[in-house]
C-alpha cells in the first residue's frame, strides 16, 4: 500500500490495520411498512381522494387566473398584482402536476419492467 496516495485518519489506526477501527452495530433487515400488503382499503381511498381534490385544487385555480384575465381585458379588474399573482401561482402548480405525472408514469414503466 506504500503506493496510495490515501493516508490513514490519524487516531484510527494504519490504513490497513482493521483492528483499530471501530467496530459499527449492523443494520439488520429492513422492511417496508407500505407493502401492498399492509395497505388496507380505506388508506387506498383516502389516497384517492386526496388525489382528487388536490387536482380540484389546479382546475379551480386555473379558473380564478382565467377570470381574472378576463376581468383585466373587460376592465373590471381593480389590482393588476392579483391577477398576476393568480397566473404565476397557476403555472406553478400546473408545472408541479405535470412533473408528478411524469415521474408516477416513469415509476409506473420501471415496475412493469421489473423481473421478478
Amino acid at each position: 500500500m506504500q503506493g496510495s496516495p490515501f493516508r490513514g485518519i490519524s487516531g484510527l489506526g494504519k490504513t490497513g490495520d482493521s483492528s483499530a477501527l471501530p467496530s459499527l452495530p449492523g443494520i439488520g433487515s429492513i422492511s417496508s411498512p407500505l407493502s401492498p400488503s399492509n395497505v388496507t382499503e380505506e388508506q387506498g381511498e383516502s389516497f384517492g381522494a386526496f388525489l382528487s381534490s388536490s387536482m380540484n385544487q389546479v382546475n379551480s385555480s386555473m379558473n380564478a387566473a382565467k377570470e381574472m384575465t378576463g376581468a383585466l381585458m373587460t376592465g373590471r379588474l381593480d389590482n393588476l398584482h392579483e391577477m398576476t399573482i393568480a397566473g404565476a401561482k397557476s403555472e406553478i402548480m400546473m408545472k408541479l402536476t405535470t412533473n408528478i405525472t411524469s415521474k408516477l408514469a416513469q415509476a409506473t414503466t420501471q415496475l412493469f419492467q421489473m423481473q421478478i
